[in-house]
């Protein structure tokens, strides 16, 4: 039986993030949930991540959200420097290791929502 959209993006972001260990992994989620793993060029990249420009730029007009993992933890939840990033409020942000994904968002009401990544966010 072929794997789900959500199958596939889990574990393509786990992969990445353990590969990518002690540093932090990160990438583009494209708007078919395809993950592009990108160069991380944060000068601290064990404890920080930068998802190198050109990427984003080559991608500009398919991208559905980002991720990046926070390595070692069990419980991942977004940083208060990753909060900031919701700013950018047409995308989603993903934060994970080791299969625990959270998703992260500024909803409608200009307010912060994040839970549990599952299969019902992989839906337009």
């Amino acid at each position: 039986m072929p794997l789900t959209k959500f199958e596939e993006l889990s574990q393509a972001l786990h992969n990445h993030s353990m590969s990518e260990y002690p540093r932090e992994a990160c990438g583009i989620i494209t708007q078919d949930f395809e993950y592009i793993p990108c160069k991380n060029i944060s000068a601290t990249p064990k404890t920080s991540f930068v998802i190198d420009p050109l990427s984003i730029l080559q991608h500009e007009n398919d991208i559905w959200g980002f991720f990046h993992s926070h390595p070692g933890s069990a419980d991942p939840i977004p940083s208060k420097r990753d909060l900031e990033s919701t700013v950018f409020s047409e995308y989603r942000f993903l934060v994970g290791f080791a299969g625990s994904v959270y998703i992260y968002w500024l909803n409608e009401s200009n307010s912060l929502s994040f839970e549990k990544f599952n299969e019902s966010h992989c839906s337009l």
